[in-house]
């Protein structure tokens, strides 16, 4: 199921997820199957994975983006605000 992004809301949404998935793999790197020289690789990969709709929110990165704007750590609450 594709969701139909705006992109104000979408890339806030990104640009606040990547301050939150570096600090996340920073502090916490056992964590993460990937190096941290391939986050920008990973965004990518999980910028098409939000627009698709088949996205996993459980990390804690997700959760702290959430948080941070304010919006509810739910799949329905995520796609409202990026495609508002």
């Amino acid at each position: 199921m594709s969701i139909t992004v705006h992109p104000g809301n979408f890339e806030c949404f990104m640009d606040v997820y990547r301050e939150e998935l570096t600090k996340q793999h920073s502090e916490n790197p056992q964590d993460y199957a990937w190096p941290a020289s391939e986050l920008e690789t990973v965004l990518c990969r999980m910028r098409a994975a939000i627009e698709k709709g088949s996205f996993n929110k459980d990390s804690k990165a997700f959760k702290n983006t959430c948080k941070r704007l304010k919006i509810k750590h739910t799949y329905a609450a995520i796609r409202e605000f990026i495609s508002l």
